[in-house]
């Protein structure tokens, strides 16, 4: 792969300043660029949906908190 040296220096600049390597700033980079793309698709499909459909997933949302809140993970 080629690129500029101005983005290798750029790179390499994160890396010394994270104590890590190019290869992991590049890592973290692409990983943090494929998370954004998936919301960026969720945040479609939500903006898509029927108002029927949105209060659905409204309301199954609301449950799944609730059964996240009901106390049962042994605190």
């Amino acid at each position: 792969m080629r690129i500029s040296t101005e983005l290798r220096d750029e790179i390499c600049r994160l890396a010394e300043h994270r104590g890590t390597t190019m290869v992991d700033v590049v890592t973290d980079a692409v990983h943090r660029l494929g998370q954004e793309e998936w919301w960026l698709s969720v945040r479609g499909a939500l903006d898509g949906l029927t108002e029927a459909d949105a209060a659905s997933y409204r309301e199954e949302s609301r449950r799944l908190e609730a059964a996240a809140a009901d106390g049962l993970d042994g605190r």
